[in-house]
């Protein structure tokens, strides 16, 4: 970027930091830009309707030199200044509202109902300690052999507890969703918790989703052959609960011996895998012994035998 357009960008900060301020009824959604970078956007009838409102401290901040301005020819002259970029719903997007993908538009005439995007990022100070704090945590990464061993063991743990949380969650989304889904349903916790577009915070909105499902009779049957199956179960877990407290125990003692091995791996107890797998010559000497010994020890044995066998005879 030349040095004249970052000063052009620089008169519209502070009019981008009006359109960005929190609880100013200016919706700004979050979206991602031909799946390379998140970018938030907001539909044109929002911009005009909102520098409709706000006029009197908008028009100052544009530095139009026609007589005329509105809000209409504000857009335009941002859009044409390519202060703000024209997007459109990418093709893999599914039909909503807001989408969540976005592509941008060849025609970058303003209209009404499209959506747009700045194209400038004021600076903040959050993007400096955003930044220090990928740096600290880069920098403690590195460092990380050293580290007192508490603090070691403890991300240790931490991280087998939340691959567990996370498969739990998995396993039970799926649990829930078959037997709802028998009855009709489509439920599912956190519905966009796999979906990458929607952004960290995105991904665990809404809470759960629900829907009634209009099956064939084909689904109808196969409903019904999994309720049987389902209620045996019940029936056999209640019968039987020892099959549950088998799996109960067998998953807690798989979980205290990689707590163990994860503890002794750090306090160097356990020896490397490759000294493991490959012996060395003093092990392989003192094997071959062992087995001259047993193998002295089974013929001797044979020999009594055969003796004691011919003094019965």
């Amino acid at each position: 970027m030349s040095k004249e357009r970052k000063e052009f960008e620089k008169q519209f900060y502070a009019l981008y930091k009006h359109y960005h301020k929190k609880d100013n009824g200016f919706k700004l959604k979050e979206a991602n830009l031909n799946y390379q970078r998140k970018i938030q956007y907001f539909k044109g009838e929002d911009f005009i309707k909102f520098t409709i409102v706000n006029f009197e401290e908008i028009k100052d901040l544009v530095p139009l030199t026609e007589k005329k301005k509105d809000a209409s020819q504000i857009a335009k002259y941002l859009l044409e200044s390519k202060i703000i970029i024209r997007v459109e719903r990418h093709r893999d997007d599914p039909k909503k509202k807001w989408p969540k993908k976005l592509t941008l538009v060849r025609d970058q005439s303003f209209i009404e109902d499209g959506f747009y995007t700045w194209s400038i990022d004021a600076n903040n100070k959050m993007n400096s300690i955003k930044l220090a704090a990928i740096l600290i945590g880069v920098f403690l990464i590195c460092l990380f052999p050293i580290w007192p061993f508490s603090f070691k063991y403890g991300i240790f743990k931490f991280s087998i507890y939340l691959l567990i949380f996370l498969i739990g969650l998995q396993v039970i989304r799926l649990l829930l969703y078959s037997i709802i889904r028998l009855f009709g349903y489509e439920f599912w916790i956190l519905p966009n918790i796999n979906d990458d577009s929607y952004g960290f915070l995105g991904s665990f909105l809404p809470l759960y989703s629900i829907q009634r499902l209009t099956d064939g009779k084909l689904e109808i049957a196969l409903r019904f052959i999994g309720m049987i199956a389902f209620f045996a179960l019940i029936f056999l877990i209640v019968q039987e609960p020892h099959y549950f407290t088998n799996i109960s125990d067998a998953t807690g003692q798989t979980l205290d011996d990689v707590l163990i091995w994860g503890k002794e791996k750090m306090e160097g107890k356990q020896e490397p895998l490759h000294r493991r797998a490959i012996p060395d010559l003093s092990e392989l000497i003192k094997q071959a012994e062992e087995d001259s010994r047993n193998t002295q020890n089974e013929v001797q044995n044979e020999n009594l035998d055969i003796r004691e066998t011919q003094n019965d005879l």
